[in-house]
């Protein structure tokens, strides 16, 4: 791969012997530690789910405002609808001030503890839209998908690190986490671009990792490292985008990386250009506790331990004591 970006096929992994496994978790540890991420192919999620997925989500966008705000998110960490410009993800650098040029819908765990401000806090309800019935069914199709891959991807992450395969899967049994389906509409559909103004502002992800199925295009994904500065990562047709985000940075005490990334403005190279990404934010059981791994397995950085439920509603700006 261009750019020193690893391509890990889940089929190979699977039949590999201890070698080559050995020399797919240098390559993966490499990656990780300088950008913080990996495409992913073999991993099995069928093509025909995935563009249901991205049709009748696209399908949503479509519908009048008044009727998308039945479904509007109604605080920092929920589900349902966030409207064109609800977001501004890069005023967390400080680095912007203009709002985000994309729509999102997002979908959550239906996971139920029976501690109801348990559940309040780190399982909202979904908002399933009664015009498109068949969403509702995907949705769930996909996301089932998404967690097996999740799951998938966390045991070669703890064998990279040379932990147990279970690892971090016996700590996210119950995990939360947010598909996205994010529309990036085009430049004649927004208008006039701020200075500054992006579909996605530069941002770090705040869970373990996050899957992406992403549409190339001209507005579309950069990442960035130190080494090259910004840049667009390869695109193959049919593998998942694998980065890590600031749970699993604070996890392996600063060995990992989370990806910085941002998603560019609609061009005037492309002003009819519109996309559709697909991206799951996955974190971990919202009770477990964190400790950073100690070296030579975790990079030294000396960070705290924290509650992952509560370091994520702490990133999103909510701040929740669930006895």
């Amino acid at each position: 791969m261009s750019r020193a970006i690893p391509l890990l096929d889940l089929t190979e992994w699977r039949t590999a012997d201890a070698a080559r496994r050995s020399a797919i978790c240098a390559e993966l540890d490499a990656s990780l530690s300088e950008t913080g991420l990996f495409l992913l192919r073999g991993h099995g999620v069928p093509p025909e789910v995935t563009g249901r997925m991205r049709t009748e989500g696209r399908s949503f966008f479509g519908l009048p405002a008044e009727t998308k705000q039945r479904y509007a998110v109604a605080r920092p960490y929920d589900n349902g609808w966030r409207g064109l410009g609800a977001l501004d993800v890069g005023a967390v650098e400080g680095m912007s001030g203009a709002s985000d040029l994309h729509e999102a819908f997002h979908v959550g765990p239906g996971h139920r503890t029976g501690d109801a401000a348990f559940d309040a806090a780190y399982y909202p309800a979904n908002k399933w839209p009664g015009e498109l019935p068949a969403l509702e069914r995907t949705a769930l199709a996909y996301t089932g998908h998404m967690t097996r891959v999740a799951l998938g991807v966390l045991e070669i992450l703890a064998a990279a690190l040379g932990l147990p395969e279970d690892y971090f899967t016996a700590r996210s049994q119950r995990a939360t986490w947010t598909q996205n389906v994010n529309w990036y509409p085009s430049l004649h559909t927004v208008g006039e671009v701020q200075e500054g103004q992006m579909r996605v502002g530069p941002h770090t992800d705040f869970g373990t990792i996050s899957l992406l199925d992403r549409q190339q295009g001209v507005g579309g994904l950069e990442v960035w490292n130190e080494q090259e500065g910004w840049f667009a990562p390869p695109f193959v047709e049919g593998t998942l985008v694998v980065n890590l985000g600031d749970l699993m940075h604070l996890w392996t005490d600063g060995r990992w990386c989370s990806l910085r990334h941002r998603v560019l403005a609609p061009s005037e190279q492309a002003p009819d250009e519109e996309l559709v990404s697909l991206v799951c934010f996955f974190e971990a059981d919202p009770d477990t506790e964190v400790v950073p791994l100690p070296a030579p397995t975790g990079g030294g950085a000396g960070m705290e331990t924290v509650v992952a439920g509560e370091y994520i509603l702490d990133k999103v700006g909510v701040t929740v004591t669930v006895d």
